[in-house]
């Protein structure tokens, strides 16, 4: 009953386990890249901050549009604008205003147009970074999904190769207490079994590693439990598979063009200061004093009649043309020249180097096609070896060492054509994102 108890207890346990744990595929990590990772969604918010900054310059093409009001009490000797005299003895006055004005800028040297411009390029500059960026995390979410799902199997085949020594080393211990071998027969199945157990260790521990940084860099909770999936590969010829189509232009090279656009539009707007400005300008207002007299009849003047009568309206041009600016204008023109120059000296350099980051993972998606199927060759080769060599030690015609030695070459070939795999299906989706295909 006891023992009934603690089975079902277990199997419980691992069924709660197995529900928790959350599977993802390749594509679902890239999914969850893009909308969990800080380092993206601090890129969201700069595009979103170069948006308003879009706004802003929109917002200067249109006039600016002001009211002010005011109302004053003054004690004793004070001089009344509005009434035009002055105002003596121990009495209070009081004076109101109101106008309501509006400017606006209708000539600057292309200053504001420029000024749009350079915002909407800014905003361009950012989404292009974030791009690069997000190129730049897929590459690294790569290398550690790949890292981890192969790190993954090569755990599962040391499990295999350590319940194949582990079962020679029963052999060797029976066949030593019937003295059909020797002590250096069991030794070096004890040396195997070690080295296998080794190899596990160094496997698991590798996959934990990948897996925690991979967490990391898709945002998941380092706690949560997940599942890798293994990603499908269908193997034909060497470049089969490669990734058709024309390639994207790289978010890197149209930084870099950008850039050059950035410095050309700086250029214009440095010659600004040679055009004049022209601005508009424009007011209404009114006011109020309690000391102004009606002339005709020597009384106060009431507050709606002064209101009326005191409106006063003004509007005009305003006219700026630049002299002398100490060189100034001259020597920035020539710099701004001399920053495009090597804007464009840095665009060249890297359209070079992007060219040459993808013909090489080209290449070496090609060499590891090759690499892939004459390690599946020598894999198939070595595991006939190894299960022809099992039968003879089984039956007694061959010794431990040269048991011992298939099954090493045979573990290494597993082993080799795990990380061939990996590595191969690595390359692929490299070339993908590099292409702008992912």
């Amino acid at each position: 009953m006891r023992n009934t108890l603690l089975l079902t207890l277990l199997c419980c346990a691992i069924n709660s386990v197995a529900v928790c744990q959350t599977k993802l595929n390749l594509d679902q990590s890239f999914s969850l890249l893009l909308t969990q990772n800080e380092d993206v969604r601090q890129a969201n918010i700069a595009v979103l901050l170069a948006r308003v900054e879009v706004k802003d310059a929109r917002n200067g093409f249109l006039p600016t549009l002001s009211f002010g009001a005011g109302h004053t009490y003054n004690l004793g000797l004070a001089f009344d604008q509005i009434a035009g005299q002055l105002v003596t003895g121990n009495k209070w006055t009081n004076t109101a205003n109101a106008n309501i004005s509006t400017r606006a800028t209708v000539f600057q040297g292309f200053s504001q147009v420029n000024k749009l411009k350079q915002s909407l390029l800014g905003l361009e500059s950012k989404e292009l970074q974030k791009s690069q960026l997000n190129q730049s995390l897929k590459l690294e979410l790569l290398s550690r999904y790949f890292d981890a799902t192969a790190s993954r199997s090569l755990y599962e085949v040391n499990l295999k190769q350590l319940h194949f020594a582990q079962q020679q080393l029963e052999e060797e211990r029976t066949k030593y207490e019937l003295e059909t071998n020797t002590l250096v027969d069991v030794t070096q199945a004890e040396s195997q079994v070690a080295n296998n157990e080794l190899n596990s260790i160094v496997s698991n521990t590798a996959y934990n590693s990948s897996l925690i940084a991979l967490k990391q860099v898709l945002g998941i909770p380092l706690t949560d439990s997940v599942f890798l999936e293994t990603p499908n590969l269908e193997i034909g010829a060497p470049g089969d598979q490669m990734p058709g189509g024309t390639p994207s232009q790289d978010p890197s090279v149209k930084l870099a063009e950008l850039s050059v656009r950035q410095s050309t539009l700086n250029l214009k707007s440095a010659k600004a200061p040679y055009y004049p400005t022209l601005s508009f300008f424009g007011a209404y207002g009114t006011n109020y004093s309690s000391v102004r007299r009606d002339y005709g009849s020597d009384h106060y003047m009431p507050f709606w009649t002064q209101a009326d009568q005191n409106r006063s309206l003004n509007f005009g041009l305003s006219l700026s043309l630049p002299v002398f600016d100490g060189f100034k204008t001259r020597n920035n023109i020539s710099r701004l020249k001399l920053d495009l120059e090597t804007k464009q000296s840095v665009l060249n350099k890297v359209k070079t180097e992007r060219e040459k980051v993808l013909l090489l993972a080209i290449q070496e998606y090609q060499k590891s096609v090759k690499e892939y199927q004459v390690l599946q060759v020598q894999h198939h080769a070595l595991e006939k070896n190894f299960y022809a060599m099992k039968e003879r030690y089984d039956i007694g015609e061959t010794s431990a060492m040269e048991y011992n030695k298939a099954l090493l070459d045979y573990n290494v070939a597993e082993t080799n054509v795990i990380k061939a795999k990996y590595t191969l299906m690595y390359n692929l989706e490299v070339i993908r994102v590099l292409k702008g295909e992912r």
